[in-house]
């Protein structure tokens, strides 16, 4: 049996269209869907239970990792492969995926996931950025990472490293696919295809590097007391300002423009955060 875990926070509309893929799947074999609902409110749509296969959980505690936790507490297959709620999956995603892990007894496949715009012809400034910063999968991979936007491993060996840490609430999964990298290969498939929407607003854009943040945080300076969290802002902002820099230099200006509007935003917004945490050790939620 393979299980497929997918966290959801407030995003029932995306998880009906995840699902929808998920049911015209060409993988053959034995499945289990596994939702868990990340929000306070337990309730589930109606329109899930048209859905084959499909098992219903609730964590109250507020993280996509500790959501993933919960799913796997629960989860009966032998491979796991976990997605986003606002990801679609290819038709082959299964098959293509789960086929690598077994021929390649790795301990992670990590497949290919593109971003799409809602309007292709008129991207936002937003999808122009998230576009060029998205989701380097292969790239991850190299370095012995992996996303859970389209993830595959055996149950057994999530286990064997303590499953994701559920105290945070971004870079669980580099955390935990860089510790099984030590013992075993994760390798990438580009044919284990996933979708993933482009970021539409610039909000969007600072939550996210905000979360990341606070992930950064947790993982690596809390017991630090913030020391050294400072010069990992410094060291972002650097970088995000060569980047624009390099979009410019490329001749890209329109392009160019669209990032600096992000991080007429982003930038200040980082700035703000590191204070925040430093004060208070409250990290973003989502």
């Amino acid at each position: 049996m393979i299980s497929v875990i997918i966290p959801t926070y407030k995003s029932w509309d995306l998880l009906l269209k995840c699902l929808d893929a998920l049911s015209v799947q060409s993988f053959e074999g034995e499945l289990e869907i596994i939702i868990v609902n990340n929000d306070i409110d337990p309730s589930f749509p109606e329109e899930i239970q048209q859905y084959k296969n499909v098992a219903l959980l609730h964590e109250l505690k507020e993280g996509a990792y500790a959501a993933r936790n919960r799913g796997l507490e629960y989860a009966k297959g032998e491979i796991v492969a976990f997605t986003d709620a606002d990801c679609i999956p290819d038709k082959d995603w299964l098959k293509n995926g789960v086929s690598r892990l077994i021929q390649s007894h790795a301990g992670v496949v990590g497949g290919d996931v593109k971003i799409f715009f809602k309007n292709p012809e008129k991207p936002t400034a937003a999808e122009v950025y998230d576009s060029y910063t998205g989701f380097d999968q292969e790239g991850y991979v190299k370095h012995g990472h992996c996303i859970t936007a389209n993830w595959f491993s055996y149950k057994r060996i999530i286990d064997e490293f303590g499953r994701f840490n559920g105290e945070l609430k971004s870079n669980g999964d580099s955390e935990l696919s860089g510790k099984i990298s030590k013992q075993y290969s994760v390798i990438y498939e580009k044919d284990a295809l996933v979708l993933h929407p482009a970021r539409y607003s610039v909000h969007e854009i600072v939550i996210k590097y905000k979360r990341l943040l606070g992930g950064t945080f947790v993982r690596l300076y809390k017991n630090k007391k913030g020391k050294g969290l400072g010069m990992h802002v410094l060291k972002f902002l650097a970088r995000r300002i060569r980047f624009n820099l390099n979009i410019f230099s490329k001749g890209k200006i329109s392009d160019g423009f669209k990032i600096l509007y992000v991080h007429l935003f982003l930038l200040p917004a980082i700035i703000k955060e590191y204070f925040v945490i430093i004060q208070t050790g409250h990290t973003e939620r989502r």
